[in-house]
């Protein structure tokens, strides 16, 4: 349920502990930080489960970080902070490099990264952090307690995992009478399971949703972000602006125009040949070995890298093989192409790692580079349509780009149909897994080493 700031009031409790736990929190005083009226509300908010969503750059992430922080002077207190994955919770501007950035200044708490936990040594509190991106992955967290759990990006995750999380919030020895178990759901809506289960229990459910948005943070830029949303998709845009009721439709994050104004003739390519100095060329693959008729095809383009990171795709083909047969039509594409390199897409989580070894293995010869691409095809594709609006994606004209511009203003397709092409997103996800290779998701391999007590 959206709460009416309005309406909303703290009493002298609420202030006691405001006072206590947040404008005189030993960190966050030491730091200067202080929360904006909006999140003031959410931190005092005593219900044990609440959303905060609204537009992106509200300051979310910060907030989780003050979350973390606000009873880490407590003795023994328990915070659990998770993300959909282990590169996404170790992210540049996440609430663990916040944590991280804003501890550094205190010699007595230990940032153990091998244990994924930060240690107040004067009091034996400690912030774990980890990840869930799989189903089975809930298992982990099975005997595990917790008095406060914030789950960032709560919209990547499954139904399953937000509903089981409930379970490992309760006392802890040494604790057990802490008053505060909560949990926190951050995230803005997505095209994703977890977005549904936080609509019907927040947004429109019994528990409160706090909506906090860009023009609520005192500390942007404003109209520099406003403009930033204009280079959006139809789709992205609406999920950043905070819209849980908007559903994608085909068409909303592609159109003819977008195309036409990234591409350029071959007397064009000719010349950026010539005149701008060209850094690799390379095959982007989206492999689908193919079972059934309505099975996906697998698709490669053909891509130059200029200077600048400016992408060039200058033909697309596909094919649709069976197992064994697929192998071997690659290898005859590679060898046609024997100068470029070639970028195949690694999932996330364990099953990426097994298949992305199975296609290292298979193509050994050929030295294939595997590129980390997020999960959702619809966040790839809204980043791909970001760099498009910026000039760093282009197109040359030829017939291959017919075929491309069918799927992608299908994107996302809503059903597949026999023989028909253009019902999948093959193409598309070839072209994404381009720009994904160029502009990485900045993360963190290893955060700053601490030093411990």
């Amino acid at each position: 349920m959206k709460v009416d700031y309005d309406k909303l009031k703290i009493n002298d409790k609420g202030w006691e502990n405001y006072t206590e736990y947040v404008l005189n929190n030993e960190f966050l005083k030491e730091l200067g930080i202080q929360p904006y009226p909006k999140q003031i509300y959410a931190i005092l908010d005593t219900n044990k489960r609440k959303l905060i969503g609204g537009s992106a750059y509200s300051g979310k992430s910060m907030l989780g970080a003050i979350l973390a922080l606000q009873y880490f002077t407590k003795p023994n207190f328990r915070c659990l902070v998770l993300r959909s994955t282990y590169d996404n919770v170790i992210a540049t501007g996440g609430i663990v490099d916040y944590l991280d950035e804003w501890l550094a200044a205190f010699d007595y708490v230990e940032h153990n990264q091998s244990k994924r936990v930060f240690i107040n040594h004067h009091n034996n509190a400690k912030i774990y952090y980890s990840y869930m991106s799989l189903e089975k992955d809930k298992d982990k967290f099975k005997s595990r307690a917790f008095h406060r759990i914030i789950v960032d990006e709560a919209s990547e995750f499954f139904k399953v995992n937000l509903q089981f999380l409930n379970r490992s919030l309760r006392g802890t020895k040494g604790l057990m009478n802490f008053d505060q178990l909560s949990i926190f759901y951050i995230s803005n809506p997505a095209d994703a399971d977890g977005s549904t289960y936080l609509k019907e229990r927040f947004v429109e459910g019994p528990y409160p949703y706090y909506e906090m948005n860009f023009w609520d943070n005192p500390y942007i830029d404003k109209e520099d972000y406003a403009d930033t949303l204009k280079e959006l998709s139809k789709a992205d845009y609406q999920f950043q602006m905070g819209n849980w009721d908007y559903e994608v439709k085909s068409g909303d994050v592609f159109d003819y125009d977008l195309i036409d104004a990234c591409t350029i003739s071959k007397q064009e390519y000719q010349e950026m040949l010539t005149e701008i100095d060209l850094l690799q060329q390379v095959i982007t693959w989206d492999i689908a070995a193919t079972e059934k008729k309505t099975s996906d095809f697998t698709a490669w383009s053909l891509d130059s890298v200029f200077k600048g990171n400016i992408g060039v795709v200058h033909n697309q083909d596909s094919t649709r093989k069976s197992p064994g047969k697929l192998e071997q039509k690659m290898m005859q594409v590679m060898d046609k192409h024997y100068e470029y390199d070639n970028w195949i897409e690694r999932q996330p989580g364990a099953a990426g790692k097994i298949v992305a070894n199975y296609w290292k293995k298979e193509f050994q010869e050929y030295n294939p580079t595997f590129i980390d691409v997020h999960k959702s095809k619809l966040i790839r594709a809204s980043r791909t349509v970001r760099g498009m609006n910026k000039g760093l994606i282009l197109f040359v004209k030829g017939k291959w780009l017919k075929d491309f511009k069918k799927q992608a203003v299908k994107f996302p397709t809503e059903k597949v149909i026999v023989d028909d092409e253009s019902t999948h997103d093959d193409r598309v996800d070839s072209v994404t897994l381009l720009h994904e290779g160029l502009y990485p998701q900045k993360s963190r391999a290893k955060l700053r080493k601490r030093k411990g007590r």
